[in-house]
């Protein structure tokens, strides 16, 4: 795991440094409210991904890690991918062209940026494409080209949104942040060209139903979320004002750099793993590594960050975001309890449960949606944060109770 760590380490550090860049510049000078509605944008582009992708991404890297050296079952799944994305991508982008004046009027709040959903309907193919294959390219376990990838495309969008933002703005930065899958797309056909064998387009039904599995896990929470956290963006909007919505979106800033960190050793470690080594012996081992070598350096960060935080928020966002230094006691406490959550909910996916993964993750839907609401109508803008933490530590209990005879029945060796 520190292997992997320390492989990792030089593209996460480019990763938060261009993300800190990204984050100053924006807060200089778009503004809380302009943060707001980038906030949106940037659901709205989670959403595409996980739609596009048809929520297959882990699914993906399970069956090509699998099948990587089987030629013919490889050059089948390829084939059916394709003709899977292909497919979803026309729907989408029909979708997005037609309905563009109601999705700018109900995403964004205002109907003057229809334009920006008539461009993504041209990029959803492209976006939708470059999942796919940089999937493949984490599922054949090559490190080092999955990082040279992440390293190529941080700079690509680095580059286009600074220059973009400075020159037009918010419309700039809505602008970029649409376009950069295009980008994306060729720069993973760029490096997985050599990886993989000539394939033909084919169907393959088993392939499909296996695939379909990982998607009825993948695609509630990547749309779901990230269309909740436009529900609440827009509530506390109607509730406090677009400033507040800024504010709630910086603290959840703090939050994303952190979790690259933590999703990159999920994804890019734990889940090849626990998909290739059946035994609950061995997952429980994983267990206890993430428990005992990642966690404690964890749980020492968010002390610090916390400590610091007056500090951090002026080198990360701007004076202007002062206000939000009573929000990270609530925060924080909620992210060390999601945190712990992702070593429990990865064995959904390496082993297929769609059934408790959607249950589960329906559950922490409601519970974020119903107790923010509540609080933020309560509480103010701290009331978001207590929700955070709430909801997080009820699907902290609820995940390792689903898991209980996997984690503490030692006296077995049996597959799940």
């Amino acid at each position: 795991m520190y292997k992997v760590f320390s492989f990792s380490l030089v593209s996460i550090t480019i990763k938060f440094f261009v993300g800190f860049v990204l984050t100053k510049l924006f807060a200089i000078l778009l503004g809380p409210s302009g943060i707001a509605v980038l906030g949106n944008m940037k659901s709205v582009m989670q959403i595409l991904m996980s739609s596009a992708s048809f929520g297959m991404q882990r699914g993906i890297i399970r069956f090509t890690s699998e099948f990587r050296e089987q030629r013919h079952a490889f050059q089948k799944l390829l084939g059916t991918l394709h003709i899977i994305y292909g497919s979803i991508a026309l729907v989408i982008a029909a979708v997005l062209f037609f309905l563009s004046d109601y999705l700018a009027n109900v995403i964004l709040q205002d109907d003057k940026y229809a334009w920006l959903f008539q461009i993504l309907a041209i990029i959803v193919p492209f976006q939708g494409f470059h999942v796919l294959y940089f999937s493949i390219l984490q599922g054949l376990d090559n490190y080092k080209k999955v990082v040279w990838v992440e390293l190529v495309m941080i700079f690509c969008n680095l580059i286009f949104v600074v220059v973009s933002t400075f020159k037009y703005g918010l419309t700039g930065a809505l602008f970029a942040v649409a376009c950069m899958p295009v980008f994306y797309f060729f720069i993973s056909v760029v490096f997985l060209k050599s990886e993989i064998p000539n394939f033909k387009i084919a169907w393959s039904s088993s392939t499909a139903k296996n695939l379909f599995l990982y998607a009825l896990m993948t695609l509630f929470s990547g749309i779901a979320f990230p269309v909740l956290f436009i529900l609440i963006r827009n509530h506390i909007s109607s509730v406090l004002g677009i400033y507040e919505v800024g504010y709630w979106e910086a603290i959840n800033q703090f939050s994303f750099f952190y979790f690259i960190l933590l999703n990159s050793v999920m994804l890019m470690y734990v889940l090849p793993k626990i998909t290739a080594k059946t035994g609950n012996v061995f997952y429980r081992s994983q267990v206890v590594e993430y428990v005992k070598k990642i966690m404690p350096l964890f749980a020492v960060f968010l002390i610090g960050l916390f400590l610091l935080r007056k500090y951090a928020i002026l080198v990360l966002l701007s004076p202007e975001f002062t206000s939000i230094e009573t929000l990270f006691g609530w925060q924080l406490l909620g992210d060390f309890f999601r945190a712990m959550t992702l070593i429990f909910s990865i064995y959904f996916h390496a082993r297929r449960l769609a059934v408790p993964y959607i249950t589960i993750d329906a559950l922490l839907f409601v519970l974020l949606f119903t107790l923010t609401t509540a609080f933020v109508d309560s509480y103010g803008l701290i009331g978001a944060v207590k929700a955070h933490f709430i909801s997080y530590f009820i699907y902290f209990i609820v995940t390792v109770f689903w898991l209980r005879k996997t984690l503490f029945n030692t006296n077995d060796a049996v597959n799940a």
